[in-house]
């Protein structure tokens, strides 16, 4: 698309609430049984860990391997779903992820799982979601790009219940019944959005061409080539100062979240007294939040403007944050952190939607698998301050996170303006383009 700056943003002109096409409810079907997939996945492998061993360092290990595959893979998944088919990429990374689970779910059953195995599974899971998520957020400009907001809103929503409402426990219960049942669960439902996927339209399946104006050819080695593209997406984002603050305004949200989920079940059970049995419950209500700030952004974008939205949703979260902090007991903390969630998640589909605006198609997947590496970098540092200052206060990594939101979005606020004023002018040029 196009990036020429418009004129300052301010409330847009009244239009229609945007539709979404049948291709974008068949692609978010398949999500669902994916991020269903996901949620039993993330709940059984951590139980067996359990089952299988009473170190506590051999269990948090599962944490690393889920990790890890961004930090290593995550430019090269990039570069990989602006080459190739994007749904057959999706494809294939859960029919990879369901082959994986299926040979543990036997290795279980037969008594032979070791914690071992369940890294290297975890491992392989986790570097095929790479291939998946990049590729999910490229394909979505071509499925809903004048309604890129009520569509993030979906997914967000959407995977919120399927992962942590219907998955989490899920996992758990049928752990309870065997262990190998969640895996056999899991399994089926990554084929099956495999399955769903297989029916999207070939005009969302690959990157478009470059632009003329960019000639440039790349190595004709594999390996140089691979590394131009890498180096053609960093590049992009290096000379697009709005672009490149975005990115950056996303990492650094995510270093003081980090900060605050690391000791947050210290914060909510020592310092608010919640028992453990009710901890999930804790959780549970921050799912809620989560929810209706995703359909809430997804709905009133259009209405209030996406330079309004952004700012107020991470300012939002900073006031709400510090309720957290402060709150005088467990019924007032919830509340909060219910809020914390819809804030945040309201300026996550609000950040979201102008990233896909903004970025050449072409480029969609580089910039985004970039920026999710540059997020995860920064969050074990951020968790690794927030466990040293809990040591003072348990309060104090949700009052440093409050600060990390306010500084970062009054910082970002002149870039906010230039890249949400660029990404309404895009949306407008493509609703007046007779092919969307």
């Amino acid at each position: 698309m196009s990036t020429n700056t418009p004129p300052a943003p301010g409330r847009p002109s009244p239009r229609p609430t945007p539709r979404l096409s049948p291709a974008f409810h068949r692609f978010w079907a398949g999500s669902l049984s994916s991020n269903l997939a996901d949620g039993i996945m993330l709940t059984a492998l951590p139980m067996l860990a359990a089952a299988l061993t009473n170190d506590p360092l051999a269990v948090a290990g599962l944490t690393a391997a889920r990790y890890l595959p961004w930090l290593l893979f995550g430019l090269l998944a990039g570069a990989l779903v602006d080459r190739v088919d994007r749904v057959r990429a999706m494809v294939a990374a859960n029919l990879l992820r369901a082959a994986a689970i299926t040979a543990l779910a036997i290795l279980t059953a037969t008594g032979n799982a070791t914690v071992t195995t369940l890294y290297i599974v975890m491992f392989a899971a986790m570097t095929c979601e790479i291939v998946y998520d990049t590729a999910g957020r490229a394909i979505l400009p071509a499925l809903a790009r004048t309604a890129l907001d009520r569509a993030n809103g979906r997914l967000v929503g959407g995977r919120e219940v399927a992962q942590e409402f219907a998955g989490a426990p899920l996992g758990g219960f049928l752990f309870a019944i065997a262990a190998a049942l969640p895996l056999a669960t899991n399994a089926g439902a990554y084929a099956l959005g495999a399955l769903i996927l297989l029916g999207l339209p070939l005009t969302a399946r690959r990157a478009p061409a470059p632009p003329t104006d960019q000639p440039a050819t790349p190595p004709a080695d594999p390996v140089r080539a691979v590394l131009h593209d890498i180096g053609q997406g960093l590049r992009h984002i290096h000379t697009d100062p709005p672009l490149r603050a975005l990115i950056l305004f996303g990492a650094t949200l995510n270093l003081g979240a980090a900060a605050v989920t690391a000791v947050f079940v210290l914060t909510v059970q020592d310092h608010y007294g919640v028992p453990p049995h009710l901890f999930g419950v804790f959780l549970a209500t921050a799912a809620l939040g989560a929810i209706g700030g995703a359909l809430l952004a997804g709905n009133t974008a259009h209405r209030i403007g996406r330079y309004r939205g952004i700012t107020a949703g991470y300012l939002a979260q900073a006031a709400f944050c510090t309720l957290f902090a402060l709150a005088p007991d467990a019924p007032t903390a919830a509340a909060a952190w219910t809020l914390v969630a819809a804030a945040s998640a309201y300026g996550t589909v609000l950040s979201s939607g102008i990233l896909q605006q903004i970025v050449p198609e072409h480029l969609m997947g580089r910039v985004s698998s970039a920026k999710q590496m540059l997020g995860l970098g920064l969050a074990p540092a951020g968790a690794l301050l927030g466990g040293l200052l809990a040591r003072a206060d348990l309060r104090a990594p949700a009052l440093f996170g409050a600060a990390v939101f306010t500084a970062a979005t009054l910082l970002a606020l002149r870039h906010l303006r230039t890249a949400t004023a660029r990404a309404d002018a895009n949306e407008q040029a493509a609703r007046a383009d007779p092919a969307h």
